[in-house]
């Protein structure tokens, strides 16, 4: 009996200038249809101006503007050094396509993303430069209202489609639980340890925050900062960690990975495991010294109780193994009180 295939549809939006950018998301999206979407009974399908509204009736913008009000499932946007061309209410088709999907997203969120292409580039004439000012207002906006991306070429900017759609899916396809919600003392406690952070974990928290940012997610349970850790401090733990089953550990973050933080300025969630660490590493931690991924690591792996340490459990990697493992390579840690 055949399968039953769910499809999703991916507005592009952009103004005329990133053919070849438009044309990269189609690759990206028919890989993902064999790689990602055919094993979990999905197909992605993008929408494009070029081709869907040239085919339908009445003016190609208000065409356009149908299928943003309520024709497709995904939207992505992007833009480099053209703002667009004026239609009758915006500054730009495309700033009119983001419009309108903004309000539709904030009466029921979905998968909105827009990506800002850094390719060098050097305005010839007062019109190209007018452009650039528009776009650069633009990505402000965006910034503040957490959906702008940046990407530095069109290799980046394919790996970024590629695992935001995929994070975007693993979402939409995951049964819905009710999310988390920031706690005003575990946001005073990371605020207040941050400085205190070394640069290493600050870039772990960060990365492991804009993973889920990415999707909607404001927060990070244990396997998230494991997955972080593991990715951007692969040298600092690899004392520990080579001492640990491999199959005991998430997989490190995978693919392009942001490492602004954000996380320091808005008010994320924390898993109770994670926030209970850096509330107690905190108040142990001597003046002068910087708390570091290998202390957050093995206080989470010693005394934490999420899913990431449910794991090394079932693959016997108990409290006195790590502390034995820290014996033997001689390395120092702050203990919680």
């Amino acid at each position: 009996m055949p399968k039953a295939i769910t499809e999703y549809r991916v507005f592009l939006a952009s103004p005329g200038d990133l053919a070849d950018e438009r044309d990269a998301v189609v690759d990206v999206v028919n890989e993902i249809n064999v790689t990602h979407g055919e094993p979990l009974d999905y197909r992605l399908r993008v929408v494009r101006y070029e081709i869907d509204a040239a085919s339908g009736a009445g003016q190609p913008q208000q065409v356009v503007n149908e299928f943003v009000a309520d024709g497709y499932d995904l939207f992505v946007g992007l833009m480099w050094k053209r703002f667009g061309s004026p239609t009758a209410t915006f500054g730009s088709g495309t700033e009119e396509e983001y419009r309108l999907a903004y309000e539709r997203w904030r009466r029921a969120p979905f998968p909105l993303l827009f990506y800002f292409l850094q390719k060098p580039f050097m305005p010839k004439d007062p019109d190209e430069l007018n452009q650039l000012g528009q776009v650069l207002a633009f990505r402000r906006e965006l910034a503040e209202q957490q959906f702008a991306w940046s990407c530095d070429d069109l290799v980046h900017f394919r790996d970024l489609v590629r695992k935001d759609l995929c994070l975007w899916m693993n979402r939409l396809l995951r049964p819905r639980h009710a999310p988390a919600r920031p706690d005003a003392a575990t946001v005073a406690d990371l605020r207040s340890l941050w400085p205190r952070m070394d640069e290493g974990l600050q870039t772990a928290f960060s990365v492991a925050y804009n993973e889920n940012r990415r999707v909607a997610d404001g927060g990070v349970q244990t396997r998230d900062l494991f997955a972080a850790l593991l990715r951007t401090q692969a040298d600092a733990l690899a004392p520990v960690v080579a001492s640990i089953p491999e199959a005991a550990l998430p997989p490190p973050t995978p693919g392009p990975i942001v490492t602004r933080a954000y996380i320091a300025q808005e008010r994320p969630w924390l898993s109770h495991c994670v926030a209970d660490s850096i509330r107690r590493l905190g108040a142990a931690l001597p003046d002068g010294r910087k708390l570091t991924a290998l202390d957050v690591f093995t206080d989470i792996a010693r005394h934490g109780t999420g899913e990431s340490v449910r794991l090394l459990r079932e693959h016997q990697v108990m409290p006195a193994d790590i502390e034995r493992i820290l014996a033997e390579r001689q390395l120092a840690v702050v203990e919680r009180r």
